[in-house]
């Protein structure tokens, strides 16, 4: 396979924060953000366990056109689902941080056949499957809610992941954080060289 060659380019990476406070909240996300996702796409999903990296594959899956039901591949280590495109769901917990040379190239061919990936626990993975990728961080507040915050070099995902959020204000009755995207879906952008 040949190297993803390394370029001098500027990259806007958009940020947006959602706060979730529920699992099927988590779900519609992800749901939201796969019906924009195209081939090619890399999800990378941190979070603690229980965090809601699974449910947020559920939902990209679903939102992907996957109809069976995703799970975790953690003692697998890949999942492929069938869909508009392919779903690969990979989970790197037991790799201990470490990936042997098979390993790589059965993520290399992942990433970039026809299709998206999501991955939990992809600390192990090296600079050159990270490039490009959209970063998704859950971090628990309690039991059920989360401050979802999604880094993507993508202006459609980044839009999708903002009107995802004020879909949610204003089902809620906050109508003016709907109309200006105030509370629940929040968005900068940074423009980073490398």
């Amino acid at each position: 396979m040949p190297e993803r060659a390394a370029t001098m380019q500027t990259v806007t990476i958009q940020t947006v924060t959602i706060r979730s406070t529920s699992a099927d909240e988590t779900r519609r996300l992800g749901a939201a953000l796969g019906m924009h996702a195209r081939a090619g796409d890399v999800f990378l999903l941190e979070g603690s366990f229980g965090a809601g990296k699974t449910a947020f594959v559920q939902g990209l899956a679903a939102g992907l056109g996957v109809t069976e039901y995703v799970t975790s591949p953690s003692f697998v280590m890949m999942n492929e689902h069938r869909g508009r495109v392919r779903v690969y769901h990979v989970d790197l917990y037991r790799l201990d941080g470490t990936l042997d040379a098979e390993t790589l190239d059965a993520l290399e061919d992942a990433f970039d056949a026809e299709g998206v990936a999501a991955v939990e626990w992809p600390d192990a993975l090296p600079p050159d499957l990270r490039r490009g990728a959209t970063v998704v961080r859950i971090e628990p507040i309690d039991e059920t809610t989360r401050d979802i915050r999604i880094d993507t070099e993508s202006t459609i995902l980044a839009d999708a992941a903002r009107a995802a959020g004020t879909t949610r204000a204003a089902a809620n009755g906050d109508v003016a954080g709907a109309a200006h995207g105030a509370g629940d879906a929040r968005g900068t952008s940074a423009s980073l060289e490398g």
